[in-house]
């Protein structure tokens, strides 16, 4: 039964394991998150590409994509937690930076803007994935490739830039493929261990709204519930892979949360179940695992997530002020 609990415990807690994780690799006020109003395909603005927006990326997605992942950097930059770790971040990549900026001509870190990945899920992680990554401009990006690869030609290593598709290769090995699909959104394709060729970077960059993910119905309602203007916001079916070794006894149809960054971190995540009935069973395995975890050295930040039912919904909410966030940092380092 405690196996059980766990199970519950860990699809609720995702989405801020993922936000905290964007700290704790590398530490405001308030006591609370920011923006992230919009829902559905209104969001994620800055985060999807410029043109055709968040539409235009789920038709590129294949309808067997099982998890949606989208980061808004540009928000998370300006959030007083960010300002606060930021400096850490900085000692472990600052001299590479410098380089980066000075044969460049720009900082990564203030260009980019969002990341949004859909992909499929395989038991030892993520499988194959179509990824848009938003705010570094064709331009200056090509002019930075070329340069690098000029420096590296002697080494075997080699850069094709054909229009907005670009190739690098270390000898016959295939690097990096990317297209740009608009001046500022960069298509990538990762096909197991290898990237997308051209042909496939194409058909996908030329994708329209009743392809891919926007052919399913169900899902273009289900985003609709998902405020994909936060920070951060994620989507899982149920009939993913990694589901599939739950040890629960109902059917999970979706997992699907939001988080905000601002002073602290708030959001909210929800399992959605077959029917109301089953995700009150769940409310109940949740507070067995609670009782078990306050024993745990993360007991003492239980008292700040709340959880329910509603409808077929096991909702939870959770709301970290800056201090909570220190401490979970600190204890994440220490794993």
């Amino acid at each position: 039964m405690l196996k059980l609990a766990r199970t519950v415990i860990v699809p609720l807690a995702l989405p801020f394991f993922l936000a905290t994780a964007m700290f704790a690799c590398d530490k405001g006020k308030g006591s609370g998150g920011g923006g992230g109003g919009a829902t559905g395909a209104a969001g994620a603005s800055a985060i999807a590409p410029a043109q055709g927006g968040l539409k235009r990326a789920l038709a590129a997605m294949p309808k067997e994509t099982e998890l949606i992942v989208g980061l808004d950097f540009s928000q998370l930059r300006k959030s007083e937690v960010w300002k606060k770790y930021q400096p850490m971040l900085m000692e472990k990549i600052g001299k590479d930076l410098e380089e980066f900026k000075a044969k460049c001509g720009f900082d990564p870190m203030e260009k980019l803007t969002g990341f949004l990945m859909g992909a499929q899920m395989e038991n030892e992680g993520l499988g194959n994935a179509t990824i848009f990554v938003r705010g570094f401009e064709k331009g200056p990006a090509t002019d930075c490739i070329k340069k690098a690869a000029a420096e590296k030609a002697a080494e075997g290593k080699t850069a094709t830039i054909d229009g907005d598709y670009i190739e690098l290769m270390d000898g016959t090995e295939v690097k990096f493929r990317a297209m740009f699909i608009d001046d500022s959104t960069a298509l990538i394709i990762k096909q197991g261990e290898s990237f997308g060729d051209k042909a496939a970077l194409t058909a996908a960059a030329a994708a329209k709204d009743g392809d891919g993910l926007t052919s399913s119905a169900a899902f273009v309602k289900l985003l609709d519930e998902v405020k994909t203007g936060s920070s951060l916001f994620m989507v899982m079916n149920g009939n993913a892979k990694v589901m599939q070794q739950s040890p629960l006894p109902f059917k999970i149809k979706a997992i699907f949360a939001w988080v905000n960054v601002g002073g602290g971190v708030d959001g909210e995540s929800r399992i959605r179940m077959e029917d109301a009935d089953a995700a009150s069973a769940m409310v109940g395995f949740y507070k067995m695992g609670v009782e078990e975890a306050k024993k745990t050295p993360a007991g003492k930040f239980i008292s700040s997530v709340k959880v329910s039912s509603k409808g077929p919904d096991v909702v939870a909410t959770f709301k970290f002020d800056q201090k909570q966030i220190d401490e979970m940092v600190e204890m994440a380092k220490s794993f």
